[in-house]
């Protein structure tokens, strides 16, 4: 995706197209993998400010841009939201996938969830599956 791509996406959504925006979502675009805090402030250039890249990672999961996952340490990691309808993407009905060897969190869209209804007398908000097991580098 074109820096021109990048800055279009985030004005279909109602973003300011500033350089820390454009770099963040095109380090998501980049990534094969789950993200976090730490492994963002390494990679992002514009920044080290922690304020301005937890500020941007709220609005890019408000703007369902991205979804949080935790990894085997209980640590939040954040991925790109690719749901065919963006009203999905609160929900980011896919599993997940952690790797024992990097540690490495891995979205798996092909793989759906189903969708609960109630379940007796229960109100089902979210559900979540993680796989574990060893990604295609760690075998």
């Amino acid at each position: 995706m074109t820096k021109q791509h990048i800055q279009d996406y985030l004005k279909a959504r109602g973003l300011r197209k500033t350089a820390f925006r454009i770099e963040l979502l095109k380090l998501f675009l980049e990534s094969k993998h789950s993200l976090s805090h730490q492994d963002i402030r390494r990679k992002i250039t514009s920044t080290q400010d922690k304020v301005t890249i937890y500020r941007g990672l709220t609005t890019f999961l408000e703007k369902g841009l991205i979804h949080k996952v935790l990894d085997a340490n209980q640590v939040f990691r954040y991925a790109l939201t690719i749901e065919e309808n963006p009203e999905d993407a609160p929900k980011h009905n896919h599993a997940h996938f952690l790797c024992k060897e990097c540690h490495n969190t891995f979205c798996l869209y092909e793989v759906k969830l189903p969708e609960y209804k109630d379940v007796d007398g229960f109100q089902v908000i979210n559900s979540k599956l993680t796989l574990e097991g060893y990604c295609p580098d760690c075998i």
